[in-house]
């Protein structure tokens, strides 16, 4: 259950419901589905038009009973100290709160709660698991690699603030002809040792050999030949591989930790050939009645799904899917539809788990290995796939599968969370073709840094260098960081630079500006004394402000109950969350235009200061589930 101090404008609204149904004598679930928000503040703080509903069942005018409603529940809240007057408008019925009651309604719950202010326990005992972003450990990442792992890792937090226990996956694909290649080319040469950082390093040398691979049928030979070999753990070519992958995850790994984005576990593709998940998926398959063993045909032997059971997928020209070939090799299908049984716990968890190494936040992360410790992760309720948008169809297919295997619940709570990928001006990015060179992430974190640094040191001439590199840092990842967030996943975006860095607009830097400008305010005096009267804020800017801040838990909780299917994917409105964001430092700003703090009378002044904490309170809990640097001066 939600305590009472969870989420303010929930229980606030819950009280004119309750009255609104009193007076209209209908059930309050009904009366719910009446309620709107006013887009003009002058026409109301909350409206109804349960008089269209009643005028069917009374068979009188909408207007009548808006008149005769008024008249009672003016009567009603004479001894609510909430309500401040009920008008109506023709049809329409509109509440004003009582200012000062709701602002120091609104504040308590902040100040009670503090850095736990915005969380809630609806969705307490159920698990999400998120994976993402799942990039081959064979380059760096570019900025569309990083929209994903953004993504996924602010869906995380967000979760988690609803009250998920959600876990954060990371897929490492070390298996497969890339790093087979990448293997072999490393076999091949004594490994140089530079400045150049590990990931990029590798990204080089794999544009080289990809060429090579494409002109040179011997070499194309001997790194299939790789390829095979690295199935086998106890090859020189596995334990060649093991090393490379490991620097070169950790290295992009690097540029996650500027970002913020940190994991709980990691799945490796060679943990999932050697663990017996497949052989365990392939019997449970076979058991479903759609699930067969062709006998003829080009696809004789292989296991297939018979897609041409369901509607999405009837019209195919050929509805036999392999799961698993005829040589009883999985296909990637295969592979990810036991993956998915795995994450929901159809399958007991095969995997053993070591320790990959210890994240600068201090988080352990481990990853599935064949030998280790016996942590079964366990089961969860939801899982969902941070995806490229273009991957809708591979993704419907899994998900399909698993209704065919009688896991209908389970396919329900698979989520395909599909972006739309996202570039620099006149740059596309290929890991094949090498386009990413001068336009990796780590490049763009770079200059992000520099141009940061250089307004700080603008803004803060005295600071030492210590102040202006560090500042300069949180600004600039944070800056690239709200940037991937604050359009919608499903639109492609290019990456503009006067975008990315505005202190005035609508990005990270505004956001942080508004805390620090907040914190020095409270840096001037000594609150820990007083006990102000909350009542006396009632100037529309103060009100506007409390009112924004009471709406942080449900804003939370609105993107959860969001997160609905679609056909390109499941929605996740990061941006909704951005946009409450920038709303919320907008009105500070205006607050703190209008109405004097630390000049105001003490009455005045001390119950400001309570607004002004309660303010710096949201807007940290906002940046953390944004992932971004909280900074008390810039």
């Amino acid at each position: 259950m939600t305590s009472k101090n969870d989420n303010p404008w929930k229980r606030n609204l819950g009280i004119v419901i309750s009255i609104l149904s009193q007076a209209a004598e209908v059930e309050e679930e009904v009366q719910a589905e009446f309620i709107e928000i006013p887009p003009d503040p002058k026409m109301g703080d909350v409206a109804t038009t349960i008089s269209f509903h009643l005028a069917k069942k009374l068979k009188k005018n909408p207007v009548e009973i808006a008149s005769e409603l008024v008249t009672k529940l003016s009567a009603i809240v004479e001894n609510e100290p909430l309500i401040d007057r009920v008008e109506s408008k023709g049809p329409y019925i509109n509440l004003f709160f009582n200012k000062g009651a709701f602002v120091a309604d609104a504040l308590s719950s902040v100040i009670s709660r503090g850095e736990e202010y915005g969380k809630t326990s609806e969705y307490k005992g159920r698990r999400a698991l998120i994976e993402f972003p799942a990039v081959n450990p064979s380059k760096p990442w570019h900025i569309g690699h990083t929209r994903n792992a953004v993504i996924g890792d602010t869906l995380g937090n967000i979760l988690s603030a609803a009250g998920y226990d959600a876990i954060k996956l990371d897929y490492i694909n070390d298996l497969g002809l890339q790093i087979a290649q990448l293997t072999w080319k490393l076999m091949q040469i004594e490994e140089q040792e530079n400045d150049t950082k590990y990931d990029h390093y590798l990204g080089h040398l794999y544009v080289e050999v990809q060429e090579v691979f494409d002109n040179d049928q011997k070499i194309a030979e001997d790194i299939r030949s790789v390829s095979k070999n690295l199935e086998d753990l106890s090859s020189t070519e596995s334990k060649a591989s093991l090393k490379m992958v490991t620097k070169c995850v950790k290295a992009q790994y690097e540029t996650g930790y500027r970002l913020g984005i940190y994991h709980d576990l990691q799945v490796w593709e060679s943990a999932i050939a050697h663990s017996g998940i497949l052989e365990t998926a392939r019997k449970r398959m076979l058991k479903a009645e759609n699930i067969v063993v062709l006998e003829e045909g080009d696809k004789a032997g292989c296991i297939v799904a018979k897609l041409d059971t369901i509607e999405d997928f009837k019209d195919m020209q050929d509805p036999n899917k392999v799961l698993f070939r005829s040589d009883g090799t999985r296909t990637y299908t295969g592979a990810d539809v036991a993956l998915q049984m795995w994450k929901f716990g159809i399958i007991k968890d095969p995997f053993k788990y070591q320790l990959f190494e210890k994240q600068p936040n201090g988080q352990d992360l481990k990853r599935t290995t064949l030998e280790g410790d016996d942590d079964d992760i366990g089961k969860f309720d939801v899982v969902l796939n941070v995806i490229g948008a273009r991957q809708a169809h591979p993704q419907r297919l899994i998900y399909a599968i698993l209704d065919l295997l009688g896991f209908e619940s389970q396919s329900d709570n698979s989520h395909h969370i599909a972006y739309e990928f996202v570039g620099l001006e006149d740059a596309d990015f290929s890991g094949r073709e090498g386009t990413w060179v001068g336009y990796s992430c780590d490049v763009v974190l770079d200059k992000a840094f520099e141009m940061a640094r250089i307004e700080v040191a603008k803004r803060n001439p005295e600071e030492s260098d210590e102040f202006k590199d560090k500042v300069g840092e949180q600004v600039g990842s944070s800056s690239i960081r709200y940037f991937l967030l604050k359009a919608s996943p499903d639109r492609q975006i290019t990456f503009r630079w006067n975008e990315v860095l505005d202190f005035n607009g609508d990005a990270a830097p505004y956001l942080q500006y508004s805390h620090a400008r907040a914190t020095r305010i409270l840096e001037k005096v000594d609150t820990t004394e007083t006990d102000p009267n909350l009542e006396v804020l009632t100037h529309d800017a103060e009100f506007a402000l409390a009112k924004s801040i009471s709406k942080f838990p449900e804003e939370i909780l609105e993107i959860v109950r969001g997160l609905q299917k679609d056909t390109w994917g499941t929605s996740f409105q990061s941006n909704k969350m951005t946009s409450y964001c920038y709303n919320l430092a907008t009105l500070f700003s205006k607050f703190y235009d209008s109405c004097p703090v630390l000049k105001a009378e003490p009455q005045i002044r001390d119950a400001r200061l309570e607004l002004v904490k309660a303010f710096k309170t949201t807007m940290a809990n906002c940046l953390r589930l944004l992932g971004i640097s909280i900074v008390d001066r810039m």
